[in-house]
């Protein structure tokens, strides 16, 4: 008899106990990742739940998950099965979000709910939508070798209020202390947190205690769980279809602050789904799930993993002013690190602007942009005028910017701003 690799034999194994399962052979709340599978736990709100509404049924025998009802099983969309959660935290935040929203009574609420709750049992893609998790678990199991487990946490709508550590002490009925009994007593076994959240921050204007409040997340979450260097990777909020004045600027200062906190903390990490595409006003179509899950996957690889060759978060590194000699016109040379092989760009990358005491200026613009010859991490930007001392730079306006830069690995480059011009 050939002797089967331990990888392909474990695989081997999973998928037949996953059939005997599926016979009833194997209760499934019996069943349990393999110990050798890494867990990594998926919070926030509506775009790390999934609203992806083309169907996926994808399906990886090495990709596990904690379904809401308690019960590992091998990972499927949806894997943010709200209506079969036992925590009653989900129904309670769905209903407050629900009310906000609409003039439904309680028994109107409770009534679809429990609807809701039946068609989920029977076809979950009838009432949940594709996330970025399980194309992360994909990515990282086949690069790994190795089994993935994911526990989906994310409540669509959730504030970061929602998900405060001082409500931990309400068990089952906060966010926060479902998703720690969640863990259970699996902690040690927890390599990372993929956190999505922020878009009810800026649809709601509460920016001004998010930068806290997310430090604070991070912060008691890696307490709780026992590990002081808990990776967190962050997903900076993506577009969104509005021309309400008040949401353009909104939604800048949430995404700056996402990139603060991830240079705030030691091992927090930042990609964005900025550049991708939608299926509505706010949520990530379900292509764009994918990429988005496989850029996770790439960061945790390179820098949880510590394996070389894989994408890095790409972040402003340097700005400088300078002189085109053939032109005679100033330009920012913007460096950023991170960058694996080059920048690309399928058009030119016109999504920066000059601002001065927070407006535009049709005397100081950003006239034209490029690639940098000279540079692979590098980007030209040419100005109509030398700016004033007092001018700011921003990358990504407002709340549906034209994002088109990445490096060779699909690595995006964040939206950022205000950063300071530098004088000459």
């Amino acid at each position: 008899m050939h002797r089967i690799g331990g990888f392909f034999y474990k695989s081997f194994c999973i998928t037949l106990i996953c059939m005997l399962a599926a016979r009833g052979v194997f209760s499934q709340k019996h069943m349990l990742p393999p110990p050798e599978a890494d867990i990594w736990i998926l919070a926030g709100q509506s775009n790390m739940a999934g609203a992806g509404r083309t169907k996926d049924t994808t399906v990886d025998r090495n990709v596990w998950m904690l379904n809401m009802d308690r019960k590992w099983m091998v990972a499927q969309n949806p894997l943010h099965r709200v209506f079969e959660s036992t925590a009653p935290a989900y129904k309670t935040g769905f209903y407050e979000l629900t009310v906000k929203n609409t003039k439904k009574s309680r028994e109107e609420f409770d009534r679809e709910f429990r609807i809701n709750r039946e068609l989920s049992l029977k076809d979950p893609a009838s009432v949940a939508g594709v996330g970025p998790g399980l194309y992360f678990g994909h990515r990282l199991a086949d690069q790994l070798k190795r089994p993935v487990a994911l526990i989906p946490c994310a409540l669509g709508g959730a504030t970061i209020e929602l998900w405060s550590p001082l409500k931990k002490n309400k068990g089952e009925s906060s966010l926060y202390g479902a998703m720690l009994n969640s863990a259970g007593e699996l902690r040690s076994r927890i390599r990372g947190i993929l956190w999505s959240q922020g878009e009810s921050e800026a649809m709601f204007s509460l920016m001004d205690t998010y930068e806290a409040k997310l430090l604070s997340f991070i912060d008691h979450v890696r307490e709780d769980l026992g590990n002081p260097d808990l990776p967190f990777i962050i997903v900076q909020i993506g577009r969104m279809i509005t021309d309400v004045e008040t949401q353009q600027h909104n939604w800048e200062i949430i995404r700056e602050i996402q990139r603060r906190v991830a240079g705030r903390r030691k091992n927090v990490f930042l990609t964005t789904g900025i550049d991708l595409p939608l299926d509505d006003a706010v949520h990530t179509s379900t292509a764009g799930q994918k990429r988005l899950g496989y850029r996770m996957a790439e960061i945790a690889l390179s820098m949880v993993y510590k394996m070389p060759g894989y994408g890095k978060p790409l972040n402003l590194e340097s700005v400088s002013l300078e002189e085109d000699k053939s032109s005679n016109l100033n330009y920012l040379k913007l460096r950023f690190s991170g960058v694996s092989g080059k920048l690309n760009s399928c058009d030119p990358p016109g999504q920066f602007e000059i601002r001065i005491d927070g407006k535009t200026n049709f005397m100081y613009t950003v006239c034209r942009t490029e690639l940098d010859p000279e540079d692979p991490a590098g980007l030209k930007l040419f100005l109509s005028a030398k700016p004033p001392k007092q001018a700011k730079l921003f990358c990504g306006k407002g709340t549906n910017p034209v994002m088109n830069v990445t490096d060779d690995l699909d690595m995006p480059l964040p939206a950022f701003g205000p950063v300071d011009i530098p004088g000459k």
